[in-house]
């Protein structure tokens, strides 16, 4: 009975304290400040982690940049400081001490990308892009410590182009990544103690090398009566599933990646005076189609809401507000483009459970990146017929003839015989008033000597004189 007992207690318990994040190889902050939909965008330098089509849809300057982010947990900083002080207190105390950080996740994340991107082509090398989950469970000495990290370096390429039509285009990421990491769970007293405790992730599971590829589409949708422009876009990220098994260094193997399948849409609407457009986004993001399976090494799991990010991204001038839903947790987030130097903010919540409500680690998140060719906030349409400037609505124009003129035949120059069988003048007959009023071209004509043609045969007709008379042609535009 007593097993019983305490098997169903374990039921609630281990799903409520059991970290669930999805490790990728690396997380847009600018995403993350609106609610991590960017699958259907991707028009910056981390269209190498998220859709690689967007490349080819790139609008701003080349950028030759090294981005520096980080991002921490919110007790993350003082369970650090308070660890500083355990030397020097006794067990039970350092227990106590540490027990206001029960069931309370603790993250720290930072990352180093140089990178070029221009228009059909983005180049990054990942020098290093650090993730640390802990977790303090249980009650005072049964207290235990789950802790996972993981670093991911190397090098991507995103090469992305417009396919069969304008509205097709299509993109592809190579990546070589060497990753190192992995899961241990300590007692309280070996990490108050601290003597035998290894947390560097190169030591944790193992690490080895792989090459892995994303394959992106997105599609612009033409003349669909919603907003300025819309777009649809289809992921697979991690097509080989890699588990980096190359070079191993240890007798482990880090977590390997998860191959994904992911939806995102993006919708561009006109703005007003202080705002000329903004940008409306959804993903259902990161559907699982194989390889890591330990949903505590990043597998990618849980309910449909730990799928959907919804977003809102409104530039105004150098400022960029935005703001989203992130796994059912509202996020904020602000940019600010410079001439040589972007600033990226965020706070986002991230679900460690298997449904949103359960385990949520709500997090800062800093990105600066530094060199040439600041990013351009400007949008362009690229929807066929429709034209976006400033706040005003799309118009399309065309340049269509006037109808024509009846014209206006003189009362004098008409000839209306007293019967069928009446002749038609000769030009001998015609009276001299009548001549006067004829047309010079007419005139002429009838004048005119010149064979009808050259081998005496019917003559060619002329083709009709080419009018650039504005008045010709009007301008017309679709009704409102």
């Amino acid at each position: 009975m007593k097993r019983l007992t305490l098997l169903i207690c374990l039921s609630f318990v281990v799903p409520t304290f059991a970290m669930r994040e999805f490790y990728g190889i690396s997380r847009s902050i600018r995403a993350l400040g609106m609610g991590g939909a960017f699958y259907g965008r991707s028009d910056d330098e981390y269209a190498l982690f998220y859709n690689p089509a967007g490349v080819s849809l790139y609008q701003g300057k080349t950028q030759s940049m090294v981005n520096f982010g980080s991002q921490v947990g919110n007790r993350t900083f003082a369970a650090f400081e308070t660890k500083k002080t355990l030397s020097s207190k006794s067990l039970a105390d350092s227990i106590d001490a540490l027990a206001q950080y029960q069931g309370d996740p603790l993250y720290l994340g930072g990352s180093v990308l140089p990178y070029f991107l221009m228009k059909h082509l983005a180049v990054g090398v990942l020098l290093g892009d650090v993730k640390a989950d802990y977790l303090l469970s249980g009650k005072e000495l049964d207290s235990s410590v789950d802790f996972t990290g993981i670093i991911d370096s190397g090098l991507l390429v995103s090469y992305g182009r417009t396919v069969g039509n304008e509205y097709t285009h299509i993109g592809l990421t190579a990546k070589g990544i060497l990753r190192s990491g992995g899961r241990v769970n300590l007692t309280l007293a070996d990490l108050v103690q601290g003597d035998k405790v290894n947390l560097n992730p190169k030591d944790l599971g193992g690490t080895g090398f792989g090459i892995d590829f994303d394959l992106g589409v997105m599609y612009d949708i033409p003349y669909l009566d919603f907003g300025q422009a819309n777009r649809i876009s289809f992921v697979v990220s991690n097509l080989l599933a890699s588990s980096f098994s190359m070079g191993s260094k240890s007798t482990g193997q880090p977590p390997g990646l998860t191959r994904t399948f992911s939806i995102g849409w993006h919708s561009v609407f006109s703005g007003g005076d202080l705002v000329d457009h903004y940008h409306v986004m959804a993903d259902l993001a990161e559907f699982q189609l194989g390889g890591e399976s330990d949903p505590h090494l990043g597998a990618r799991s849980g309910k449909i809401l730990k799928h959907l990010n919804l977003g809102i991204e409104v530039p105004v001038g150098a400022l960029t507000v935005r703001t989203g839903i992130h796994q059912g947790y509202v996020s904020v987030g602000l940019g600010v483009n410079l001439t040589y130097a972007k600033l990226d903010f965020a706070t986002y919540q991230e679900e460690l459970s298997s449904g949103p409500g359960r385990l949520p680690s709500r997090r800062y998140a800093l990105t600066l990146a530094l060199g040439l060719g600041a990013p351009n906030g400007s949008f362009k349409s690229k929807i066929k017929g429709k034209k976006i400037e400033g706040g005003s609505p799309e118009v399309e124009i065309k340049l269509v003839p006037k109808a024509p003129i009846d014209p206006k035949i003189d009362s004098s120059l008409e000839l209306t015989p007293s019967d069928p069988h009446t002749e038609i003048p000769k030009e001998s007959e015609i009276s001299e008033p009548v001549k006067k009023q004829l047309p010079e071209s007419d005139s002429n004509q009838m004048n005119s000597t010149e064979p009808s043609s050259k081998e005496g045969g019917a003559s060619e007709p002329k083709a009709p004189a080419f009018s650039e008379d504005e008045s010709l042609y009007q301008l017309e535009t679709p009704k409102q």
